[in-house]
């Protein structure tokens, strides 16, 4: 899904369930995506993640770290200077939403697997959607649109607390929260060279926030809790997207369409209905602000995201995406020690150099390990016939002559 997502915890959705539903995130709101999933389940089933264009990969990591780091800063810079948002963060969402929404459906149209010469294109998309969907599948991909809604609106929230760079690094630090939800939820194994590795991005995330001098963390609290519970949000979107994965075959963009539809009414319900503590100002219009480019900016961000995690698992592979998450974190944490006062020191830039090394580990100990190289029937045949010799050998039996071993490679009769 489009709009804000966790950075590294992604990477435990993404290896979660033969997944065609998760998306990094290096973002604020939730790490897994439907699209970004099924784009790397695609690319893998071609070959595209393993064998893709070097200079593709690196275009496509630059794009997911532009991006990435546009939206911290914008979540940022987009807030009023008497604190929370000169707009509505809710219909801010509701319109990406309905951006996202345009999108899925012109590409379900415009899929050629459904094209029929008999049916026109529209008939037949829509023909597509009364087949995969149903009232059981829509509860549940809403279900999911709902935790994204809670976490997007989050995410703002603690942008009024904490830097851009803070927030990122911290995302590439929860994975430990969100591999604890799903061993809970899910029985998933982690091995131990994993749980090390997350263990050792928490004490990086510690190493960065605590300030010894004054013995005490760089901010209230009260940030870190949110921060933690956005983890734990998109460690349930992880969870609600294996469950659709193994129990419904849904096309991507038809899961998109209905993903969407459900954020655009959930985010309009919560504008009408529900205090928004992220607006400066309760009386605030569901367009007022957006004469702010800054306030277009977020709607624009929020609604390539999605693209641009797409593009990553698409053309290039999850550790690409990694290192586009542990990019992005630092960019936003040397943007964020000139402009939002984020206090630098060596103990910090050590401590984020940890967290990086720390991401790299897990995703090291997740990779599959490398398959021996088949052997040849020949060379196999030769290492059975040495190994029948030496057994022979040592029984006392004659051992066959350099002719009488190439006449048995080649089938042939022996004298």
């Amino acid at each position: 899904r489009g709009g804000p997502r966790a950075s590294e915890a992604s990477l435990v959705a993404v290896e979660s369930a033969a997944k065609p539903h998760a998306e990094l995130d290096g973002l604020s709101g939730s790490q897994v995506s439907a699209s970004a999933c099924a784009a790397s389940k695609g690319a893998s089933g071609k070959g595209a993640m393993s064998d893709g264009d070097p200079r593709t990969k690196a275009l496509a990591a630059l794009g997911l770290v532009c991006v990435s780091s546009t939206v911290g800063i914008l979540y940022k810079i987009s807030q009023a200077t008497s604190g929370g948002f000169k707009y509505s963060t809710t219909s801010a969402i509701a319109i990406a939403e309905m951006v996202k929404f345009g999108m899925s459906t012109f590409f379900h149209i415009g899929d050629a697997s459904h094209h029929t010469d008999s049916e026109g294109k529209v008939p037949s998309a829509i023909g597509v959607l009364r087949s995969q969907l149903s009232m059981s599948a829509i509860g549940h991909i809403w279900c999911l649109a709902g935790l994204y809604t809670m976490n997007n609106q989050l995410s703002f929230y603690v942008y009024m607390l904490a830097d851009p760079g803070t927030i990122f690094l911290f995302k590439a630090a929860s994975t430990m929260i969100v591999a604890s939800i799903q061993c809970f939820c899910l029985g998933k194994q982690f091995s131990g060279e994993q749980w090390k590795a997350m263990g050792l991005q928490a004490v990086g995330m510690v190493i960065v926030q605590y300030n010894p001098c004054k013995s005490e963390a760089r901010y209230n609290p009260v940030a870190y809790l949110l921060m933690s519970l956005s983890a734990v949000l998109t460690a349930l979107c992880a969870v609600r997207n294996e469950y659709l994965v193994k129990n419904y075959k849904i096309g991507l963009n038809v899961q998109n369409m209905v993903m969407y539809s459900g954020g655009i009414w959930m985010n309009i319900f919560a504008f009408m209905f529900l205090p928004n503590p992220n607006s400066t100002q309760a009386g605030l219009g569901f367009f007022d602000g957006f004469n702010n480019p800054l306030a277009i900016g977020v709607v624009f961000a929020n609604a390539m995201i999605g693209l641009a995690i797409t593009a990553v698992y698409k053309y290039a592979d999850a550790v690409t995406k990694c290192i586009a998450s542990d990019v992005t974190a630092v960019v936003l944490c040397i943007v964020s020690t000139f402009f939002f006062e984020l206090a630098s020191s060596v103990t910090m830039w050590c401590g984020v150099l940890v967290v990086c090394f720390a991401v790299h580990f897990y995703t090291s100990a997740s990779m599959p390990a490398p398959r021996a190289p088949a052997q040849p029937p020949k060379a196999q045949q030769a290492r059975e016939l040495d190994l029948k010799q030496a057994t022979e050998g040592s029984e006392g039996s004659v051992v066959d002559t350099p002719e009488q071993e190439e006449a048995q490679l080649l089938g042939k009769p022996t004298k």
